[in-house]
């Protein structure tokens, strides 16, 4: 009986295990995978290991993050630990309130938190950037140490205080020789607490961010419309070996070397030395350095390469921060919201016209800016922008359906076939309501910005009879599940399109009868922006067709710039998920902003996501 007992426990504690640290084992063997997509093995490598070591911008963002997780945790740990202890031994009017008010930020939504930081920042007229991070970074670590302390002193025995001060000592020996030693495990547990939020955290790092602190978890959080890359597998395996002989170097000094006095002394001197050499560099790292003009530039993720910036900098001796944002919802609630000094921002046609009419966006002196001649004039004067006052093209695209067609053989001319129950479970569209039910509604000869009640009622019935078709909703990466087999069908983004079919050679692009409905991301500059020249020679610069050419090779997207058309892989030119053909587009609606309205299509979505069962 205690044999099967013992093997049932070794089950279950190596089934826990697994489920923790399967997940984990998978990332460290995907940083040794030669594709750049992490749907698939296709052979052992370490290339990513050596291009992590020359991506300057995951190397600048790990850099921030682990500048304001120290300094926060340094700041939270003494702030915390003296609070913690304060409130023990004192009693005073308000205490109860106050220890109650201490758990808010434990339990309050990161979003609103990081709402009521940008606030704050903005009302105090202080700039986003390094400071303000570690500032809200301080504010929400204080009250995990202080909690994590507390619970410490509540069993700490009050007679050792009280037998050193018997015996002579001082409040200040008593404190640092009998009760923070005493308490050192809750003090280090609430640091080490403190260190891994500070260190993970993504929504409050987007609203308290500035133009020059991007962090390493907003860095891989915009990078997933792309497939995070095995850089970052990379990065993630490299920190976890240097964490975890960390911990294990610390728990053999601490059973073993702590005894020894010198040892003692020894360590303090080297972590100390860590701390002065820290403070050192984050606050001298960039004395003897020429000053240089700043360029602060917004965008998507994974929509500029490196090698361009690095360019443009070289060129014009300049400083370019580059900060990302993942939807134009985020991009607006930071520029709406705070006091950044973007200089450039790459955004979308109906978040334009929103921006022009909140005075967010300032006119652009096009003289500054002659190589626009190069530019597709099909790709100008549209409806959001006319004349094109407040923005110049960067990048465009369309939707499509795609079909495996070792799965699928049926031909589909029409949206009216992604009804066809022969798809059921077996369909990943993507997560945005105005795209997708824009669909719906085009399928039913509607205009995808109709507010008309009787057309949405009619375009939520049917994707409601939809849903046992779909398998997945997915904006970031649906091409993941269509190059896996795991769905044979798709509604995704002509760019995820062609990126599947490079790995999965059976995926064909429809294009129905429909057409598509194109999309536009174009340069904007923010009203408060502090370098406007500048922001505009970007744009000149973008726009030499070498450059143009050299964004196209690494991000498929369609390229507005005529003149780089010779340089252009024509695999690319050719394809129809990347360049829609002229006559799809012509006579389809752009998606506009449509104001308050914007809540029945949010509401439509919600309904349809929740009804399936």
């Amino acid at each position: 009986m205690d044999k099967k007992k013992n093997l049932l426990s070794k089950i279950y504690a190596a089934l826990v295990y697994g489920f923790l640290y399967l997940p984990i084992l998978v990332l460290v063997v995907f940083s040794f995978n030669k594709s750049k997509l992490n749907a698939t093995w296709s052979g052992f490598t370490l290339d990513w290991y050596k291009s992590l070591l020359n991506n300057a911008q995951i190397l600048e963002a790990l850099k921030n993050s682990l500048i304001i997780a120290f300094v926060s945790t340094f700041f939270a740990v003494v702030i915390g630990t003296l609070a913690a202890i304060g409130m023990y031994r004192y009693k005073f009017k308000g205490k109860k309130v106050m220890e109650g008010l201490l758990y808010i930020p434990v339990v309050i939504p990161e979003i609103v938190m990081g709402i009521s930081m940008l606030a704050f920042f903005s009302l105090l007229n202080l700039e986003a950037g390094l400071l303000t991070l570690i500032l809200a970074h301080i504010t929400f670590c204080i009250a995990y140490v202080i909690v994590v302390v507390r619970a410490r002193l509540d069993g700490f025995d009050i007679a050792l205080e009280e037998a050193a001060l018997d015996l002579g000592a001082t409040p200040w020996q008593t404190l640092t020789k009998v009760t923070l030693p005493v308490i050192s495990p809750g003090i280090i547990a609430g640091g080490l607490l403190a260190f891994t939020l500070s260190l993970d955290d993504v929504i409050i790092s987007f609203f308290a961010s500035g133009p020059d602190s991007n962090t390493l978890p907003l860095k891989i959080f915009s990078m997933v419309k792309f497939g995070v890359t095995p850089e970052i597998n990379a990065l993630s395996t490299v920190m976890m070996v240097f964490t975890l002989s960390m911990v294990l170097i610390a728990e053999g000094i601490r059973r073993n070397a702590l005894k020894n006095k010198k040892i003692k002394k020894a360590l303090s001197a080297v972590v100390a030395s860590l701390m002065v050499f820290g403070a050192g560099f984050i606050m001298f790292g960039n004395v003897g350095q020429t000053e240089k003009e700043v360029l602060n530039l917004f965008n998507w993720s994974e929509f500029l390469p490196q090698s361009v910036v690095e360019q443009f900098e070289k060129e014009y001796n300049v400083k370019v921060n580059y900060a990302t944002f993942s939807s134009n919802e985020e991009m607006l609630a930071k520029l709406m919201g705070g006091n950044i000094p973007y200089d450039l921002v790459v955004t979308s046609d109906y978040a334009i016209e929103i921006m022009i009419k909140q005075k967010l966006i300032q006119e652009i002196d096009k003289a500054n800016v002659p190589n626009l001649v190069n530019i597709d004039k099909n790709v100008l004067d549209l409806g959001f922008d006319p004349n094109n006052k407040y923005s110049l093209p960067y990048m465009w695209g369309g939707n499509y359906i795609v079909v495996d067609r070792s799965k699928i053989s049926k031909e589909i001319t029409s949206f009216d076939g992604l009804w066809d129950s022969e798809f059921k479970n077996s369909m990943v569209i993507l997560d945005d309501p105005r795209v997708i039910v824009g669909m719906a509604l085009q399928k039913n000869g509607y205009s995808i910005n109709t507010t008309n009640p009787e057309e949405l009622q009619k375009a939520k019935e049917d994707l409601i009879k939809l849903m046992p078709n779909i398998k997945a909703f997915d904006s970031e990466s649906p091409k993941t599940l269509l190059i896996n087999g795991e769905a044979s069908i798709g509604y995704v983004w002509g760019t995820e399109a062609y990126l599947a079919k490079l790995e999965n050679p059976n995926l064909e692009t429809v294009l129905t009868k429909e057409g598509v409905v194109p999309q536009y991301d174009n340069f904007v500059i923010p009203a408060k922006a502090k370098n406007k020249k500048l922001a505009e020679e970007f744009i000149n610069f973008i726009y030499r067709p070498e450059i143009s050419a050299q964004v196209s090779e690494e991000f498929p997207y369609a390229n507005p710039n005529q003149a780089a058309y010779p340089l252009i892989d024509p695999g690319k030119l050719n394809d129809i998920a990347v360049y829609p053909p002229r006559e799809a587009v012509e006579g389809n609606e752009l998606i506009k902003d449509v104001g308050e309205a914007t809540r029945l299509f949010d509401d439509i979505w919600t309904e349809v996501k929740n009804s399936k069962k």
